[in-house]
């Protein structure tokens, strides 16, 4: 069998594990468990964004496993407390699709309805601004097939100026995609109902380090993320049970994924 993990590195486990669980109120965005990510900043004056609009393909099926995770883009307030997003998850045999929102400051959390996406085909999501009701219309579209999720968000008084492009959940490496590489194409980019995808500025930037992972800005329409499946992992020594506390929250509850046995 096995050597089983000493008991120092056991206890350093835990004490990852306690400490994401209980950040609490303390927490905000960037958060526990973003990998490579970009950022972006938008034109001085801008007031908001009031629209954001991305396709990429679906990464290759990774090995089937207990490891989920997302390629996904977003936005932020300022102070980085509520976040809207499209997400397109791998749940350890499959790819899927939906739109969350989540806010730092309550808890609050929305995901909508869950659909089906498949390796190779592309996604598209769009995240526009409704002044009459100061909402967000959260879309989720696979294009091949029409099938389509979204959600309408109310604002409470956050102005979103802050978008992202971010690879979440950390696990071993040899989880993620053989492609080793996602690509986001922005369709659409408006701040306060003008196109501001080539004067606003994006940063390359890692939260988490895990698998090499790495974000490009390839042109003002363009950033990727790449990973290794080969490289070693701080993750690679946790337990499958102790991975899903990590990572179990979020957009990840949407996720039909029952908790590993210990």
């Amino acid at each position: 069998p096995p050597n089983r993990p000493s008991t120092m590195l056991r206890l350093a486990v835990a004490a990852v594990v306690i400490a994401a669980a209980t950040a609490g109120a303390a927490a905000q965005d960037p958060a526990t468990g973003w990998m490579a990510y970009a950022v972006g900043t938008v034109p001085e004056g801008t007031t908001r964004i009031t629209l954001l609009s991305m396709k990429w393909k679906v990464s290759d099926d990774a090995q089937s496993s207990f490891a989920f995770y997302s390629p996904w883009f977003g936005m932020d307030p300022s102070d980085n407390m509520n976040l809207i997003q499209p997400v397109n998850p791998w749940s350890g045999s499959s790819w899927s699709g939906y739109t969350e929102w989540f806010d730092w400051n309550t808890g609050g959390n929305s995901n909508s309805d869950q659909i089906a996406a498949s390796a190779g085909q592309t996604m598209h999501g769009t995240l526009s601004y409704n002044a009459a009701d100061d909402s967000y219309f959260l879309n989720q579209t696979v294009v091949e097939t029409g099938a389509t999720s979204t959600q309408t968000v109310k604002c409470q008084d956050s102005v979103f100026k802050v978008p992202y492009v971010v690879y979440e959940k950390t696990f071993g490496c040899s989880s993620y995609p053989p492609d080793e590489k996602v690509t986001f194409h922005i369709t659409a980019f408006e701040c306060d109902g003008k196109d501001c995808t080539k004067t606003t500025k994006w940063e390359a930037k890692v939260k988490d380090a895990n698998c090499d992972m790495t974000a490009h800005i390839e042109s003002p329409t363009t950033i990727s993320i790449t990973w290794s499946t080969s490289a070693t992992s701080k993750y690679d020594n946790m337990s499958a049970a102790e991975l899903y506390d990590l990572n179990m929250h979020g957009w990840a509850e949407r996720l039909d994924i029952e908790r590993p046995a210990e």
